[in-house]
């Protein structure tokens, strides 16, 4: 049974008082620093009659505040307004992707995560996420950690991880149990065998892969599903942002969390 929010024409009122793009200026603006009103009129190149009208909206729905030497300052509202922008502006800019590549069965708290992806770019075909997905590999210098939906036994990226491992590096790795794997996989297992059993290697297994993520200590991909709930590796997103990482971060350390032990004959098996 689907739950009715009562609340939601209340709520509908607030947002009718932010779908202004200069009350979402004056917001952006005060989240800076305190403005009179004559600074903020200069500020947004508008009227001063224009900007107080605003201004008088705003504080009357409690998004903004006027102290007591007469500048309007930020409100706790205003600020979580500005909380949830990036998610919008995330999944705004890049509309055409996300109708192509559904999000919902990724858990809802990292939905409501979104705009920690925001400072990211659009990787958009085969060959630019593969050189990104080594990159990663590459520059690792304290782990890899992998959510994949194919296992990937190229030499570009094999060669790389050997070299990592040999120096320290550690990985872990959460495998899609029906992934589709080459011919070449018992010569690589063989290659990578004394990481596996020292520990340096560590793998898990999943029945699902809600999102693909490749990341190290500094850098991330992360890859969404298409329609067909497959993983697309023609798209990809990729950045370097504190944020994002976190997000990629956070996303293996809650896929690791609720895998399973591996089970190599699954995936010898496909």
């Amino acid at each position: 049974m689907v739950k009715v929010d009562h609340k939601l024409d209340e709520y509908a009122k607030y947002f009718l008082e932010i779908s202004s793009e200069q009350r979402l200026r004056i917001i952006q603006l005060l989240n800076q620093k305190t403005y009179r009103l004559s600074e903020l009129a200069k500020a947004l190149d508008a009227t001063t009659p224009e900007v107080h009208r605003n201004l008088e909206r705003l504080e009357k729905s409690g998004f903004i505040l006027k102290n007591s030497k007469g500048s309007f300052v930020l409100s706790t509202l205003g600020q979580m307004v500005l909380g949830i922008a990036p998610n919008l502006s995330f999944v705004i800019d890049h509309k055409k992707y996300f109708l192509e590549h559904p999000v919902d069965s990724i858990p809802e708290k990292f939905i409501s995560r979104l705009g920690e992806l925001y400072e990211s770019k659009l990787l958009k075909s085969y060959v630019d996420v593969f050189e990104s997905w080594k990159n990663i590999y590459e520059e690792a210098e304290e782990y890899i950690y992998n959510v994949l939906y194919d296992v990937p036994y190229f030499d570009d990226f094999v060669k790389p991880i050997h070299a990592k491992l040999s120096q320290g590096v550690k990985i872990k790795s959460i495998f899609y149990e029906k992934a589709i794997v080459s011919s070449t996989r018992n010569t690589v297992i063989k290659k990578f065998k004394k990481f596996i059993d020292s520990g340096d290697i560590q793998r898990m297994m999943t029945k699902n892969v809600s999102a693909a993520v490749i990341l190290n200590e500094k850098q991330s991909c992360l890859l969404f599903p298409n329609l067909d709930g497959k993983l697309d590796a023609g798209f990809a997103f990729v950045s370097k942002d504190p944020l994002f990482h976190q997000w990629c971060f956070d996303y293996f350390n809650y896929s690791w969390h609720n895998a399973q032990p591996f089970v190599a004959n699954k995936l010898s098996n496909n």
